[in-house]
């Protein structure tokens, strides 16, 4: 696809980055599109991935390209590289050609195998901090001149508040799911423990107890047994996705 992002003015940039997040259905397909369009304004042959840090691993959420995920990799797997140094830092990290920079050699010699001689990493800073990392690759040598420097640090200053916004929300979409899967295990417990209150002619906190101790006799989770029971009582647990939670 052709980039919108021609132009390093700001109002340019956030309209593009406004009619991507307008014109994807989720997340993921945004930050690719993102990519997708970061590698498109560089000079020929570019690539772009997204890092960010999740719990103590750095992690390629999006990418223009398998080959970019390939060499994000290797910088996981050697524990070097502009990413990696760019993420601990705060810090812009750039190499002309990986054939002969002394820097993170282990990381270097196997990109310079997969093609890639130059590489640029710029942080994306957002209003909380540090959110990630773009991580760019070119198969020339000295492809990412000041221009193109200048360029997209201000593209990334502007991006990192879209990066930061995805990512909120989608930790909030998970959560979501996280609380329907809590309230559907909690609805089919409910139900459990009333066909067991009729069967044993029992108060509610007798019949969890029961339930509970069952569960712990058969080795299972309680919400499984409970849906065993409800399920060869009546067919199927009622209530919306008692049966279906999120994942």
């Amino acid at each position: 696809m052709s980039s919108p992002f021609t132009s390093p003015s700001g109002p340019t940039w956030s309209d593009a980055l406004l009619s991507l997040l307008v014109a994807t259905d989720t997340f993921e397909e945004f930050l690719h599109e993102l990519t997708v369009a970061t590698a498109a304004a560089l000079p020929e042959g570019s690539m772009c991935g997204l890092t960010v840090v999740r719990g103590e691993r750095a992690v390629t959420i999006a990418s223009s390209d398998d080959l970019t995920l390939a060499v994000d990799q290797i910088q996981y797997r050697t524990g070097e590289g502009p990413c990696l140094d760019t993420l601990s830092s705060g810090q812009a990290h750039h190499t002309a050609d990986t054939s002969t920079e002394p820097r993170w050699r282990s990381f270097c010699t196997e990109a310079f195998a997969h093609g890639v001689r130059s590489c640029l990493a710029l942080p994306l800073m957002a209003p909380g901090g540090q959110v990630g990392g773009y991580n760019l690759y070119n198969p020339r040598p000295g492809a990412f001149g000041d221009d193109v420097l200048a360029r997209m640090n201000v593209f990334a200053g502007t991006a990192a508040g879209a990066v930061a916004l995805s990512l909120r929300l989608a930790d909030q979409s998970r959560l979501n799911a996280d609380l329907r899967a809590t309230l559907a295990s909690r609805s089919v417990i409910d139900q459990a423990v009333g066909i067991v209150m009729a069967q044993q002619r029992c108060p509610p906190e007798e019949a969890f107890a029961l339930l509970s101790r069952a569960s712990q006799n058969r080795n299972l989770k309680i919400r499984d047994l409970a849906a065993e029971i409800v399920t060869t009582v009546g067919g199927r647990p009622s209530g919306p996705d008692a049966f279906d939670p999120p994942e």
